[in-house]
């Protein structure tokens, strides 16, 4: 069994440049640099997923070594939509500097994958710089104050800096100090929560018609309640007509909405509209991306766990993976925001203690995120998921993806 999946990288401003791309495979895992690896990471994207699926545009940060960079696989990339990212066991290979003149004489793009700034490594930057773009730097393991000089060498040397394993708001702030150009981790998912800040009017009365949908109100009343914001309803037309949800005709009115989809699914849109809405969209851009890679991958899961699964189940699964991000989306309160909406005390449970089917789902779902491969592995043996069911999963997430990132940048 093999995983693929993509991680953003963003600017100071949250604005994605390009997609790191991340594989595992339990066959080829003995040693990371294999160009074995890289080679089924290659297949993988321009024959299974798609280069425009994986990618939507952006540039895609592969992994490579120098056996890679000597075989004649390496042709098979499409260069201009790539950067090749120097593992730490190819850096120091004195063959290096001349394959890279070379390659980048003949278009090709190139980075450290990952490097502590120490003094045999800016020396060997220094050598290279001239064929270098980027320059990704282990966040974790660069903090300290004594290596501040190293990284205004760095900048002397032109290349884009990426501080990656950026977990917390004080890290972010650190590397931003640095001068580092993008960043990359799960504080780009997970931005700092400002405790107590209230929903605006409009998300209220997004709220209050999520409610009415839930306790099954006359549509009459629904349709009365949204009437009375007409920014707000003709917003959510907007959003429901886009290419992202795929309807083959034009939808008019919020009673054909509940008629043809019904309720729980126009509940849950109306949750994505809200998160959607936010003033400072630009800034939760990749969290928005993460948000529907979730609820499709858990009810992909839910699909391939128990195949005779309802609509209504799935209707649910998919709101359990929204609610576990919304409150960072909205800077509220996890606990206090769920309470306003009456959900379950097993959506509860599956949240804060990862109990039952739906705590089972979400937790499985964080790994393949982190790419958690021995995390996911009992899930997999449990319910005989084979890697074609996989990657049509993780390629059907992708799709989704692409298609709300195309619609938040045309529409929002």
């Amino acid at each position: 069994m093999s995983l693929i999946g993509r991680q953003p990288i963003c600017d100071a401003n949250y604005t994605i440049i390009g997609y790191d791309i991340l594989f595992r495979n339990d066959a080829l895992d003995t040693d990371p640099s294999d160009i074995s690896i890289t080679a089924s990471v290659l297949e993988r994207i321009l024959n299974t997923f798609g280069l425009e699926n994986v990618l939507s545009g952006y540039l895609g940060f592969l992994k490579i070594d120098i056996e890679f960079l000597k075989s004649s696989i390496l042709t098979t990339i499409p260069k201009e939509h790539f950067v090749l990212m120097i593992l730490e066991s190819s850096f120091f290979d004195p063959d290096l500097a001349d394959i890279l003149e070379r390659l980048h004489n003949e278009g090709y793009r190139f980075g450290i994958n990952s490097c502590v700034l120490d003094t045999k490594t800016l020396a060997q930057i220094e050598t290279l710089h001239e064929w270098l773009d980027y320059i990704r730097i282990d966040a974790l393991r660069n903090l300290e104050e004594p290596r501040e000089y190293a990284y205004e060498q760095l900048k002397k040397f032109n290349q884009k800096l990426i501080a990656f394993k950026v977990e917390t708001n004080e890290t972010f702030e650190k590397y931003k100090h640095y001068g580092t150009d993008y960043f990359q981790g799960y504080y780009i998912k997970r931005p700092h929560v400002i405790e107590n800040e209230s929903l605006s009017m409009s998300q209220e009365q997004v709220l209050q018609v999520w409610n009415q949908l839930q306790n099954d109100v006359e549509i009459s009343e629904i349709v009365k309640t949204l009437e009375q914001n007409h920014a707000l309803l003709l917003q959510l037309m907007q959003f429901i007509n886009s290419s992202f949800f795929s309807f083959s005709t034009s939808i008019k009115s919020i009673r054909q909405v509940i008629t043809l989809v019904g309720r729980k699914a126009l509940s849950n849109w109306l949750l994505l509209m809200l998160v959607s809405n936010k003033a400072d969209l630009k800034s939760k851009h990749p969290l928005l991306l993460m948000v529907i890679n979730r609820t499709e991958i858990i009810t992909g899961l839910l699909k391939l766990s128990s195949p005779t699964s309802t609509r209504e189940e799935l209707d649910t699964a998919y709101l359990v993976g929204m609610l576990s991000l919304i409150h960072l989306l909205l800077n509220v309160d996890h606990r206090e925001f769920l309470h306003k909406l009456h959900v379950s005390e097993e959506i509860e449970e599956a949240m804060f203690e990862a109990q039952g089917k739906w705590g089972q789902l979400v937790t499985v779902t964080r790994h393949i995120e982190n790419m958690d491969y021995d995390s996911i592995k009992p899930f997999i043996e449990r319910y005989h998921i084979d890697t074609n069911q996989m990657d049509t999963l993780i390629a059907a997430a992708m799709e989704k993806v692409n298609a709300f990132d195309a619609m938040l940048q045309n529409h929002f």
